[in-house]
């Protein structure tokens, strides 16, 4: 006696396909500059993508405070960490990272939230270090520590040598697309180090944007922007004055470079294609 088959039986007698999970979606790798000036940054992280954090400045590798139970800490370096997470934050969730400055400084560390993005992580995060004002003296006889550096202190510290400083000027400009605009600039190359030191002009809808990130590229080379410093213009709040310190480019990549500014999460980026760099001093016999 044959008996009765159930409805749940009968797709699967007749052929059809069984109802499946749609499957993730692939989440896009992303290599970011962004720039710490002390408050927590955001890192994007995914279950087995290993996240490379390679810093500006010195840090204490060995010293670095996450969950291990969560995140493995698969390597470290002078100015590098690599993590790979065994898991991953629920929506919402974020999980702090603290990773302790080498030489010293306040704040004396950095933090970081580690989150998951539904569409992106993070392989790779290029992180400067913005200046973070110091303290004002609490009297006029305690000071000394406060006071600003002296040409002795920039030549003690290495900052500029026999060789001193080479500057050069370079042209205005306007994206008319966005409507940002940046003044005429300077360049300065020292043996180890170079500078741009330009003013932007923001557009009135995005008069609280300020960059988060920066790079220098040619035609032939990129240069790691080490350090950007962002001044606002007391008198005009749509102005704001940026430095950005960068490493010296290679002779292969030229003297004419495009500054990348990266905004903020949902705000335009800025890029200058009139940066020009000094030539570097030549050596006398």
């Amino acid at each position: 006696m044959l008996l009765p088959i159930t409805l749940a039986l009968v797709p699967f007698l007749l052929g059809a396909p069984l109802a499946q999970a749609p499957a993730a979606p692939a989440r896009e790798a992303r290599r970011r500059s962004v720039s710490w000036a002390g408050q927590p940054l955001e890192v994007r992280i995914a279950t087995g993508v290993r996240t490379v954090l390679v810093f500006a400045a010195p840090v204490q590798g060995k010293a670095v405070e996450v969950d291990r139970t969560r995140i493995q800490v698969v390597d470290t370096g002078e100015r590098s960490i690599i993590l790979e997470p065994l898991s991953e934050p629920r929506p919402g969730e974020r999980w702090t990272l603290r990773v302790p400055w080498a030489e010293g400084r306040t704040p004396e560390a950095a933090e970081f939230a580690l989150v998951a993005h539904p569409s992106e992580v993070d392989t790779e995060l290029d992180i400067a270090r913005l200046q973070v004002p110091a303290p004002a003296c609490p009297a006029q006889a305690e000071c000394a520590p406060c006071s600003a550096p002296s040409a002795a202190d920039a030549i003690a510290s290495g900052l500029i040598d026999k060789d001193g400083v080479q500057t050069l000027a370079f042209r205005p400009f306007k994206e008319a697309a966005s409507g940002f605009e940046s003044t005429a600039g300077v360049s300065y190359r020292a043996s180890t180090w170079v500078l741009v030191d330009v003013e932007i002009i923001r557009p009135p809808r995005h008069l609280a944007w300020s960059p988060v990130g920066a790079t220098l590229t040619s035609k032939t080379g990129e240069v790691r922007v080490r350090a950007i410093k962002i001044e606002p213009n007391k008198t005009s709040p749509e102005r704001v004055r940026l430095f950005a310190e960068a490493e010296v480019p290679p002779p292969s990549a030229g003297l004419k470079f495009t500054l990348h500014l990266n905004g903020p999460a949902g705000a335009p980026s800025f890029s200058i294609p009139s940066v020009q760099l000094p030539p570097a001093k030549e050596v006398q016999p």
